[in-house]
Formats: structure tokens, C-alpha cells, sequence
């Protein structure tokens, strides 16, 4: 993943492990070529590429290179045996015809066991069954995600350690807000991700409330959606950036509310970013999400275009309401820690051992 990945949730898990493994513990990274920002920002190696974020002919096919070698330098660190445990970033089954150590594998979610029709032409689907299944342990990163282990791969719980994800709190106050009154959304808006409900519930919402804005956080609108959006005669007010971390606090600071409409996920992250910046949080009452919020989230039906707009008005229209979520959201930050994840998670590396 550290070659796919300039910024993802999962390299960044990778990297606050390495960087809180408590003493006595030490790590070998098995990389050769990556662009990760991670990598560079927190210092753990030089890297020999950084591919430019402009596409040019060929580029696929120099990651795929790239990363064909990344695989056999970890092959050949796997046939050394210098180590007592194998942490794989993700499910490419390589090491298992070498690897003669144990090794753990971290579950972020089962998106594609989930939802199988989206991802039923998806490769991935075999080589996840095989890595997971044949792990020594199997860290789980919400109790959520361990009831979809034992539910679609059978695995016995008692294999299963559920480590909640740390995080990180702002380094720097975020600027100030130019962009009026809005809404926001972060994150991949196709699919289970569920945007277009909550689309249709702001365009019921602005035609009452015409100084109301919808914000996105991700890539650009592709045409569909730009035709939804015109259809539902939404199109002026919501707009759509691609930001790095530090801008994506402002964003966060400055709403009214973040709106998580998801179906599924396996933790969650956006929810406590916007715990960090104070920003009053609404979302789904599935999967992982009220395990993660608890108290500190205004909940709907992500189903319902109707309880989704009632939600959202709850929040955005009560202050003391909304001001009682973002301190509750303060409260349930403290919960998660990297230092208490990469604690943990040494300890699932003993397990193995043993």
C-alpha cells in the first residue's frame, strides 16, 4: 500500500504504528519505491520515488514495475527470517508460499463481502478470503468489523483483536471561512457511500433555506452527478474541493455540521476528524458509525431521504443542541489513541508468536 497510496487511511495506520511501537519493539519496512507523503512526513526512510501526482503515458506501468520489485525485496526480507512477525499492509497472498514466520493481518472492513453485487467482478474478493483466513491473528478495527469476519468468513472470534484506530489532533488553527453557510461532505460520494440521499435532502432543505450551501471534500463531479445535482437545482450551491490534511481541518472547523451518510464502514475516520475541529457531526445509524460516535452524533436513516433531512435540521437549526454534540465529540476523542493502538497491537504480535 505504500506504493499505491500517497495519503490513505491504511499507510498512515502503518506509519503511526511504526512511530508508537511501545520500547522493545522494532520494525524492518519492506520497501523499496513509494510516493507515500506518509513516509516522508514522518522520516522513516528515504524512498527512491516519488512519482509526480500529473498523469504521463506509462505510469500505470511503472507503479506496476515498481511494485512488482517492492514485492520481491520484501520476498527476499521474508526468506532471511531476521523476524519474529509479518504484517502485511494488505491482502496480495505473495508471502504465503515463503513466509515460514506467523502474521497478522489487519481488517479495515468487508466492504466487498457486503455489498457482493458492486463487487462481484472484484478480484480482490479471493485473495482477502485466503489472506485472512490463513492469519495467525486478525486485528479487527471496530467490533463492528469482527461481527462481519465471523459472519462472512466464519473465523472464530477468539482469533479476532479489536483495535480501535488512533488519532492525531490539529497541529495548527484552521482559517478562516469564506465560503458562507454550508454543510459538509468528505470523502468518495459513488455507491454505498450514499451521497445522492443526501443530495436529494438538501435540495428540500434550500428551498427554505437559500443561504445554505453544500460543501464536498474529494474528486471532481463526474457528469451524472453534475446532472443530479442540476435536476435537483442544487447545482449553484454545492461545490466540490480536493484539499490536503491541513486544509481539510478548515473545512471541518467551518461547517455547520459534517453529514456522514454512509451505508457501511469499518471505522469511520472522518467522524473523529470532525470531533477534532469542533464540528457538530451527523450521520448513519449503521455499521460501525454509532460504535465510533456514541453520544456525540445526531443519527438517521441513511435509507430515508426524510429522516436524513430531519437530522440535518436538528443539528444546524439548535444551537445549544449543536454546541452539546461538539462537546460530547471532545469526550469521545480521548477514546482513541495511536499509542494505545500500536500498545495493543504488539501485544496481537505476541499472541502470534506464542
Amino acid at each position: 500500500m505504500f506504493l499505491k497510496q500517497k495519503y490513505g487511511g491504511i499507510t498512515k495506520y502503518f506509519c503511526e504504528l511504526m512511530k508508537n511501537l511501545p520500547e522493545g519493539n522494532s520494525y524492518d519496512l519492506s520497501v523499496l519505491f513509494s510516493g507515500n507523503q506518509y513516509l516522508k512526513d514522518y522520516k522513516f526512510k528515504k524512498t527512491n520515488l516519488s512519482l509526480p501526482d500529473l498523469e504521463f503515458r506509462g505510469k500505470g506501468r511503472l507503479k506496476t514495475n515498481f511494485y512488482q520489485i517492492n514485492k520481491l525485496y520484501s520476498e527476499y526480507k521474508i526468506s532471511m527470517k531476521k523476524f519474529d512477525v509479518f504484517h502485511p499492509t494488505y491482502y496480495d497472498p505473495y508471502f504465503l508460499k515463503n513466509l515460514k514466520k506467523p502474521y497478522v493481518i489487519t481488517v479495515h472492513d468487508l466492504i466487498e463481502f457486503k455489498f457482493q453485487e458492486q463487487y462481484k467482478n472484484e478480484s480482490l474478493i479471493p485473495d482477502m478470503e485466503k489472506v485472512i483466513k490463513k492469519a495467525n491473528r486478525i486485528i479487527s478495527i471496530s467490533k463492528n468489523t469482527k461481527k462481519d469476519l465471523i459472519q462472512f468468513l466464519n473465523i472464530s472470534p477468539d482469533k479476532i483483536d479489536v483495535i480501535y484506530h488512533g488519532f492525531n489532533l490539529p497541529t495548527k488553527k484552521p482559517g478562516k471561512n469564506n465560503l458562507g453557510r454550508y454543510i459538509l461532505f468528505v470523502g468518495v460520494r459513488t455507491g454505498y457511500k450514499n451521497f445522492s440521499n443526501l443530495a436529494k435532502a438538501y435540495s428540500i432543505l434550500r428551498k427554505h433555506d437559500d443561504t445554505l450551501n453544500l460543501v464536498c471534500v474529494g474528486q471532481p463531479f463526474l457528469k451524472n452527478e453534475i446532472q443530479e445535482l442540476k435536476s435537483l437545482q442544487i447545482f449553484d450551491s454545492t461545490s466540490v474541493f480536493g484539499v490536503n490534511e491541513e486544509q481539510l481541518n478548515k473545512f471541518y472547523a467551518n461547517a455547520l455540521a459534517f453529514i456522514y451518510p454512509s451505508m457501511y464502514e469499518g471505522f469511520g475516520m472522518p467522524v473523529l476528524e470532525a470531533f477534532a475541529n469542533s464540528c457538530p457531526v451527523c450521520l448513519s445509524n449503521t455499521s460501525s458509525l454509532p460504535e465510533v460516535a456514541g453520544n456525540a452524533a445526531e443519527y438517521f436513516d441513511p435509507t430515508s431521504r426524510d429522516s436524513i433531512l430531519e437530522g440535518v435540521k436538528k443539528v444546524i437549526y439548535n444551537k445549544a443542541y449543536s454546541e452539546k454534540l461538539v462537546e460530547e465529540g471532545e469526550i469521545q476523542l480521548k477514546k482513541f489513541s495511536w499509542i494505545n493502538c500500536a500498545t495493543s497491537t504488539a501485544e496481537t504480535y505476541q499472541k502470534a508468536i506464542s
